[in-house]
Parts: structure tokens; C-alpha cells; sequence
């Protein structure tokens, strides 16, 4: 797909959404990470999560290196060696869930200072630079807010934790700045994170209404060459062959390939048409 972020609607939209209210779910977010994996047991640690090929503690090496990098004390992922986005962090989360928990959760506790001065500090031409993912695409620093919160959030709720993870614990529900953050990243991401059968699939306009805390409405145009977010569900649906609805919740389990979409989503207009371009959608 194509690295060009400046052209997606929605990607700088999101930059400018997340520069205002980015440090507050982030610290939440974070102190939820700590509270989740600081009171883990060896075994639970062990288990096998979610993500396929990851133990619990794999899963919070990866954690540790989308905040420990803002830090300077963990290395970014390399994208750049030959890769694809999922197999280069693959390999570097490997490498770092060498480290023992212990060590992980002090690294993550120290990098929290560092990422909410970073963060809650970004003048509007650093918001805007880009920062390169590899085969992810490129993305506005600021919007890295949300993928933080994005990948805390789904790794330790939905790959950690029962139903899906092996460990029972139960939290809050999400607040709607989450929500909202966990939801600006996958739509920022759908025009460069999402597959060429995708484009082609996506042959008419398509609106996608989220529900509930952090929900919103976006209008995905022709082969995905931009997406168009509305306040007004009926506005993103004008001109719009079909309508998809979903909660926010929902779209992040479908939207990521965690769980089926149906039953989770009401499909109207050219319910053949949205199926089919459906099957083909996967945001990380």
C-alpha cells in the first residue's frame, strides 16, 4: 500500500483529535498495563495468550518496546530489514521477551514520564512528521498516541485476558477516550494497512458507522483512497452503496481478525456487496 499519510483524511484528522486528549488515555492505558502484568503469576506469565506463537510474557515484551522506544531504553523495531510490518516486530518481540518480566515492567514505568511529556508536548509540525511502520505504512507522529493506547488495550484485554488470553481478571468496562483512540488507529490505518484485494473489492463508497463509547462515522471512498470521517451518521452514509454498524468495541475484535464479525455487525443497503468487501478487511 501505498506511504504517502499526508493524503488520508482520516490520518490527519486523527493526528489532530489525538494531540488534545492522548496523554490522558495513555496514562490510563499504561497504568493499566502495569496493574494487569505487575500481579501475574510465573504460570499465568508462561501461558500461551491470545496472539498465536506468544506466551503472556511474550505479549508484554511487545508492550514494553511500543513505549520503552519514546524512552531511548529499548531500540525501535527495525522495519527496514526485508520484513513484513507483522514478522519484523515478531522477530524483535522475541528478542526482547528474553528480559525477565521484572525488568520489563520497570522499563515500561520509567518510559511513562517520557511518553506523556512527548506526547502532550508535540508542536503541530512534529504531530505531522511522519514516522515510517515498514510494509505498516506511514503515519503523523501524533498518531502514535493512539497506537499505544490501541495495542495496550486490545494485547492485555482481548490476548491476555479470559474470554480469549488464559488469565481471569476482570476489568472496568473501556472508557470512551480508549475506545475513541483504539478506533482513530485502525481507521487511519485502513487505506495503508489494508490488503490490494481490499482496494479492488471496494469499488463504491462504503460508510462504517461505530456505536456506543467512542463511536463515530466514516465514509470509505472507491478502492480506499481516502477515509472520511463524520460527526452525522447520515452524512457518511450519503452516496453510500451500503452501511455498515458495529460498537467501537466490536470493530476492534472483527477489524483485527480477533473474532467473526457476524453477529457483531447490522449491515444495510447492498448487504452482498459489504460481505464481500468485508471479508477482505483486516487493521492492525
Amino acid at each position: 500500500m501505498s506511504s504517502d499519510a499526508s493524503s488520508d483524511t482520516v490520518t490527519s484528522a486523527a493526528s489532530a483529535l489525538s494531540a488534545g486528549a492522548s496523554t490522558v488515555a495513555i496514562e490510563r492505558t499504561l497504568a493499566e498495563t502495569l496493574d494487569v502484568f505487575g500481579a501475574l503469576t510465573a504460570d499465568e506469565l508462561a501461558a500461551p495468550s491470545a496472539c498465536d506463537g506468544w506466551t503472556v510474557h511474550t505479549t508484554l515484551a511487545h508492550l514494553t518496546i511500543s513505549v520503552a522506544g519514546f524512552a531511548g531504553l529499548i531500540s525501535i523495531t527495525p522495519y527496514d530489514q526485508g520484513l513484513e510490518f507483522e514478522a519484523a516486530v515478531d522477530a524483535h518481540t522475541h528478542e526482547v521477551a528474553e528480559r525477565p518480566t521484572a525488568e520489563l515492567l520497570d522499563i515500561i514505568r520509567s518510559s511513562v514520564p517520557a511518553v506523556l511529556a512527548i506526547f502532550g508536548g508535540l508542536t503541530d509540525e512534529l504531530a505531522t512528521t511522519p514516522v515510517n511502520m515498514g510494509t505498516a505504512g506511514s503515519y503523523p507522529l501524533a498518531s502514535l498516541a493512539d497506537a499505544i493506547v490501541f495495542d495496550h488495550t486490545c494485547h492485555t484485554r482481548w490476548d491476555v485476558l479470559t474470554p480469549r488470553g488464559p488469565v481471569r481478571r476482570t476489568l472496568p468496562d473501556l472508557d470512551g477516550e480508549r475506545l475513541a483512540a483504539a478506533t482513530r488507529w485502525l481507521i487511519g490505518g485502513i487505506r495503508q494497512m489494508t490488503t490490494d484485494r481490499f482496494h479492488e473489492l471496494l469499488t463504491d463508497p462504503l460508510a462504517l458507522v461505530l456505536t456506543g463509547p467512542g463511536g463515530t462515522a466514516l465514509r470509505l471512498l472507491p478502492h480506499a483512497e481516502a477515509t472520511e470521517l463524520h460527526h452525522d451518521a447520515t452524512a457518511a452514509q450519503d452516496g453510500t452503496r451500503a452501511t455498515v454498524r458495529t460498537s467501537a468495541t466490536d470493530f476492534i475484535l472483527w477489524g483485527t481478525g480477533r473474532e467473526a464479525r457476524h453477529g457483531r455487525v447490522e449491515i444495510t443497503g447492498d448487504t452482498a456487496y459489504a460481505d464481500t468487501v468485508l471479508d477482505a478487511f483486516r487493521v492492525y
